[in-house]
């Protein structure tokens, strides 16, 4: 039997076109499973998140891996809607969050309409063991320019977690770092840094024993550089000096001090102690009055000096620069030009109405 017969039909069956027709549309049906495959719409999820247990922050950042994440999407923890959304990857994201009460959430995952993946009671918060307190902080707000300074004021929340309490004179930007066990002050480059007095409201947290107020995971400490939600986005705050948020008092205090007589002979009226800060926000002491200086031995002198000293009532006592001061404690008076040693002689007891 031919093939193809008089009348064009295959094997006298088929008619020959028909039978072309019929192996294209056998042909098309691979090619359109495979292009459904490469173009269909991959359905987005979540599979796992870190941390998965938290205590109590003022701000927590959540990473989240999953399968096809999409820039345009959004996360919540439970009805608590996250403050932003880090695009990483088709695989992974950042979603920071603020102020989580204690509790158990889901993690659901939109897009722009509609809910498109949950991860039930993924992430736990637990209360924190102390409550939250507040802490007054004195440092400097850098890496500004002269228009940006201008929108740092008193007054200006910062987030849930800080407020500006009062601003100085901006001048030109330096960060202390720590080389070799040294601080070192590093000048950043076309930029000012605008002192600050910034009261936090954080956490306290007992590291491997030893309490320390923290927010955002940070320690509260001098030095410590925490970045903080301005006007401008996420600014750097470096700390130089912490204190209760008792207020300050200027107590009259009268402190001798010893040494050589070419040193003594640097202390004046006027001279001005920041506690080892050039900030002129820091608490610290005025010198008010200088006595004639008095020959202890050949080569040593002594002087009585009064100073208007910054000082807080907390628990019945004077508590200077974090530390109680009392007749008798010991005194360093440090300004630019020099360092004195001394020992508090007299100062009046805390008012009852500022000793709590």
């Amino acid at each position: 039997m031919a093939i193809v017969d008089n009348d064009g039909r295959l094997f006298g069956r088929l008619n020959l076109l028909d039978a072309v027709v019929l192996v294209l549309l056998v042909g098309l049906i691979p090619l359109g499973y495979a292009a459904y495959v490469l173009f269909r719409e991959q359905p987005p999820s979540i599979s796992s998140i870190t941390p998965q247990r938290s205590q109590q922050l003022s701000h927590l950042e959540v990473t989240i891996k999953g399968e096809n994440l999409r820039p345009y999407m959004r996360v919540s923890a439970g009805t608590h809607q996250g403050i932003g959304f880090v695009f990483r990857n088709v695989n992974e994201i950042m979603v920071p969050f603020s102020s989580l009460p204690p509790g158990e959430y889901d993690i659901i995952l939109y897009d722009q309409a509609q809910e498109r993946s949950r991860l039930p009671k993924a992430l736990v918060i637990e209360a924190s063991a102390l409550p939250a307190t507040e802490i007054v902080t004195v440092g400097a707000f850098g890496n500004l320019d002269s228009a940006s300074v201008a929108r740092i004021t008193p007054g200006l929340k910062l987030g849930e977690v800080a407020e500006v309490i009062a601003v100085g004179k901006a001048v030109p930007d330096l960060t202390t770092v720590f080389s070799a066990g040294n601080r070192v002050g590093v000048p950043i480059p076309n930029a000012l840094r605008l002192p600050a007095v910034v009261k936090f409201r954080c956490h306290i947290r007992a590291q491997q024993g030893s309490p320390y107020c923290t927010v955002d995971d940070v320690t509260l400490v001098p030095t410590a550089l925490v970045m903080l939600p301005t006007p401008l986005g996420r600014t750097p705050f470096q700390i130089q000096q912490l204190r209760s948020p008792h207020p300050l008092q200027d107590v009259p205090i009268e402190v001798r001090f010893s040494g050589d007589d070419s040193i003594l002979s640097l202390i004046a009226a006027g001279d001005v102690d920041t506690r080892g800060t050039s900030n002129e926000l820091a608490a610290g002491a005025r010198v008010t009055g200088v006595s004639r200086p008095r020959r202890v031995t050949e080569t040593r002198s002594e002087v009585d000096v009064t100073l208007s000293a910054q000082l807080q009532a907390v628990d019945s006592q004077w508590v200077f620069d974090a530390a109680p001061l009392r007749a008798g404690s010991s005194f360093i008076l440090r300004t630019p030009r020099y360092e004195v040693n001394g020992v508090v002689t007299k100062l009046p007891p805390p008012s009852a109405a500022g000793s709590r």
